[in-house]
């Protein structure tokens, strides 16, 4: 159904494939090239995008990041049908004379009013802001005609998509089944029946390994490991993965939008390389959430509060309970295994690299849920940034450590995945 390209895994092979990419996108005449193009507009969309959809739900659903993919690639077919460098997602047709600044921004206005159409009030201004900077002209037109086909094009691609549909879920009882976690009666759950992906032929396309058995040596080492560095005010946790734990605690659609928009920004990524590297994340995300989630539900196992509580009815003799154990920060309401946020990071870092043709992406940032509040931390390489954010984890309490590997392994084969399969470049 997709193409498919053999990446080579790790940094080497980013290295090689982001070389490929950069080569392939300077041998393309466009107007970027002539006259280069900020790509300011593109890190504004992304911005406007990420907000509207943070003050909606906090990303709570698919809703949030399906509007980031969807406007990211409506802009990119804009951007695209104007001066083929990328291979297109939902638009395929061209219009060379259009003005690339009035399509992207039509484009990524009319799907985000489609996705939040009380919310046109505050996504006009930004419209306009762009539209003013063009001058009145053919060219001016068709760009915001191309904009509003490139999104009808995407809008349409993705109805009935079963994004907003929760399945059904009833907890079972016996040791290594997830249970609720204190301060829910309740799991959140896509309905896989419905869920349609991005770029995967199945939901269960990379479906996890079955995860260590209650009696194992490697579950035991796990288990002891988040009951002594996760538990509330640990005593053998250090002060800065502490702050690991708290500051890695936001979703990945904050943080590596976020990233997204601070490195693309540092490097002056260009208007068509930037466009594209918001496309790829949040595709890469929402495909990644349906594909942790299939592995969540199939394997429906415990976390660690409830584990650990009930340590003397795993069957593991060097598991001991503690019935007062409390985790660091307050469980989410779904299963363990794998970590989605570990896996999250891991298939995020794929992408930047594999866009920027290495992992060593400096940057430095203030996370929404840092403790205390607006500290930043800095980092030179994407695959550190990710394997903090998969660890905070385990120091936060929410996973063992088997689930966060796992979920990296899994992240990682995601991101590939979809670097591979779309928006890759036309070679002409």
């Amino acid at each position: 159904m997709f193409a498919k390209l053999f990446l080579p895994g790790g940094a080497i092979g980013r290295s090689f494939l982001g070389g490929v990419l950069i080569c392939l996108a300077m041998s393309c005449g466009s107007r970027e090239m002539d006259k280069p193009l900020p790509n300011t507009a593109a890190i504004e969309w992304n911005a406007m995008a990420y907000t509207v959809a943070d003050q909606h739900d906090h990303f709570y659903s698919f809703i949030g990041v399906r509007a980031l993919a969807m406007s990211a690639l409506a802009m990119h077919d804009a951007l695209n049908a104007i001066q083929p460098q990328f291979r297109q997602y939902a638009y395929l047709g061209q219009n060379p004379d259009a003005d690339p600044i009035a399509a992207l921004s039509q484009a990524a206005f009319e799907v985000l009013v489609k996705a939040y159409p009380t919310r046109k009030d505050t996504l006009r201004p930004l419209l306009e802001k762009w539209l003013a900077t063009v001058k009145p002209s053919p060219a001016k037109e068709k760009g915001i005609q191309l904009g509003k086909q490139c999104a009808a094009k995407i809008i349409a691609m993705r109805e009935g998509d079963g994004h907003e549909k929760n399945g059904d879920y009833t907890p079972m009882t016996k040791p290594g089944d997830y249970q609720y976690t204190p301060g829910f009666d309740w799991a959140w759950k896509p309905d896989f029946s419905v869920a349609r992906p991005f770029t995967l032929e199945r939901l269960d396309q990379f479906r996890s390994p079955a995860l260590p058995e209650l009696t194992s040596p490697e579950y035991a080492a796990s288990y002891n490991e988040v009951k002594a560095y996760g538990a509330k005010n640990s005593a053998v946790r250090s002060a800065d993965e502490t702050h690991i734990a708290y500051w890695w605690a936001e979703f990945a659609e904050h943080g590596w939008n976020r990233i997204g928009r601070i490195t693309a920004a540092q490097k002056n990524l260009p208007l068509r390389e930037t466009v594209r590297l918001f496309a790829l994340l949040n595709v890469n995300l929402y495909d990644f959430y349906l594909v942790t989630f299939d592995s969540k539900y199939h394997y429906d196992s415990w976390r660690p509060i409830t584990a650990i509580r009930a340590g003397d009815k795993d069957g593991n003799a060097a598991t001991s309970p503690d019935p007062a154990w409390e985790p660091e920060m307050q469980t989410p309401p779904w299963p363990d295994y794998p970590s989605a946020h570990a896996g999250a990071a891991s298939s995020c870092a794929e992408i930047v690299a594999g866009v920027l043709g290495t992992p060593d992406v400096a940057f430095t940032m203030v996370s929404v849920t840092a403790n205390p509040p607006g500290t930043s931390r800095s980092y030179t390489n994407v695959d550190k940034a990710a394997e903090d954010c998969g660890r905070s984890r385990v120091l936060n309490g929410f996973h063992f450590p088997f689930a966060v590997s796992e979920g990296a392994d899994q992240g990682r084969k995601v991101g590939r995945h979809v670097l591979s399969t779309i928006l890759t470049p036309t070679g002409n």
